[in-house]
């Protein structure tokens, strides 16, 4: 009977301990029996594992001492009618005791009843909650006076005594949502978006903007001619207006805005249709960035770098297709980044974000605060601009070749990946485009 209540003893922790504090607070909603008992417990975890540290503690050596007092002389008796000495026939009675207390205490007191606490963890703390809540109270005077003697050992440590449980890292969260998509508890798609909002959570406007190469823009006094050029070329739904250079933005236009001055006006007029613009820091966080567009209603941000001059711009579409991919309108054509040639490698773009690059590829090229594309990363490796033929390997043994440059920046790369493990390999796609 003491090892079976060393068993209820050790279960009941690790069933208590199991149940997630947000499942706790649905029961509790929901009304279930004994669920206000099991979040009161988790709420003081200090007593409720001093209280429990306590039974186990008292139940082992009262069933040690009972058992080497009541069953080790009788044991010994029978051992000396088989012929054993009588202080041969002690010492073998105590250690055979021990050792059948120690098995039972080991099967039936910690290892059965943990496993049947962590198959069911749910209900076994709803039916010890309350009665364990009621011995916490009970040993209340107790709990307190060992807690007072481990803090003062403790104090030469300068530590005190604490039960309080350990929070998951951002880490360990990602990983528990991934092997919940995997296992089927959670729908794929919706652990992949997920997985990529922890991973937002550290990302800077400056990893998920438009670079200023790519920018397009509008000149504040373009000739009509020109206005038209670009609209029609380029066919953004919004475009900011600088005067003189990139670096100097006024404002930005939206499309619908310019096509109802024209219908109306018969002709283009960028100052009727400026909106103010809206900049931020390349360093603001693009979660805070996103926070700050949705309050001041703006689909647009301008980033500018530590000198004011123009780095790139974002808009909300870019921070959603972090979250759920490539997003692409009706006149959208998918650009052709990403190409696959018949010797496996890969023809890239040099303006792809290393980190989209090892999202679709599944590499492992590295991220660095000093580049954020897979041509700045070639000119880190390089250490000056490399020249078209260059070939440069990264530490994980995948092979980056500088196919074309000019002399101020790397265009085009062609990335061949590290063999893989022959189990690993996986059959070429249908299609070239990846």
């Amino acid at each position: 009977m003491l090892v079976l209540a060393n068993g209820v003893l050790a279960g009941a922790e690790l069933a208590i301990i199991s149940v997630r504090k947000t499942r706790v607070r649905e029961l509790v909603e929901s009304g279930r029996r004994g669920a206000r008992a099991v979040s009161a417990l988790r709420d003081n975890p200090e007593r409720f594992l001093a209280t429990v540290q306590i039974g186990i503690t008292v139940v082992s050596a009262t069933a040690g001492a009972f058992g080497g007092a009541s069953l080790a002389q009788p044991l010994a008796t029978v051992l000396q009618g088989l012929g054993v000495g009588a202080e041969i026939a002690s010492r073998l009675a105590l250690a055979l005791v021990i050792g059948v207390i120690s098995y039972l205490s080991l099967v039936l007191g910690e290892l059965v009843p943990k496993s049947l606490a962590l198959r069911y963890s749910e209900g076994y703390a709803l039916l010890i909650g309350r009665p364990l809540r009621f011995l916490s109270r009970l040993t209340r005077p107790v709990v307190w006076l060992l807690t007072a003697s481990s803090n003062l050992v403790l104090h030469f440590f300068k530590d005190r005594t604490s039960f309080t449980e350990s929070r998951m890292s951002s880490e360990e969260v990602q990983q528990t949502v991934e092997d919940a998509s995997r296992s089927g508890a959670v729908h794929p798609r919706s652990g992949d978006i997920a997985s990529r909002a922890l991973d937002l959570a550290s990302l800077s406007v400056a990893d998920v903007m438009v670079p200023r190469p790519k920018v397009v823009g509008l000149r504040r006094h373009a000739p009509l001619e020109e206005l038209k050029q670009v609209l029609q070329e380029r066919g953004h739904s919004r475009l900011p207006v600088y005067e003189g250079t990139l670096d100097r933005v006024v404002g930005y236009v939206v499309g619908t805005d310019l096509l109802s001055i024209a219908l109306e006006q018969g002709t283009l007029d960028l100052e009727d249709a400026l909106r103010p613009a809206y900049f931020i820091p390349e360093t603001t966080r693009a979660l805070d960035a996103l926070q700050q567009m949705q309050v001041r209603r703006t689909p647009m941000a301008l980033v500018v770098d530590e000198r004011g001059g123009l780095a790139g711009l974002v808009t909300l579409e870019d921070l959603l297709e972090e979250l759920v991919g490539e997003i692409f309108s009706e006149s959208d054509v998918p650009p052709d980044c990403l190409h696959r040639e018949p010797d496996g490698a890969i023809l890239a773009d040099a303006t792809l974000s290393v980190r989209e690059v090892n999202r679709a590829l599944e590499l492992a090229l590295p991220e660095g605060e000093a580049w954020a594309t897979i041509g700045g990363l070639c000119l880190a490796l390089a250490g000056v601009i490399p020249a078209p033929g260059t070939r440069l390997t990264t530490d994980d043994g995948t092979e980056l070749e500088v196919v074309d440059a000019s002399a101020r920046r790397v265009k085009q790369i062609r990335i061949r990946p590290p063999p893989r493990p022959a189990a690993e390999v996986e059959p070429e796609p249908q299609h070239p485009s990846v």
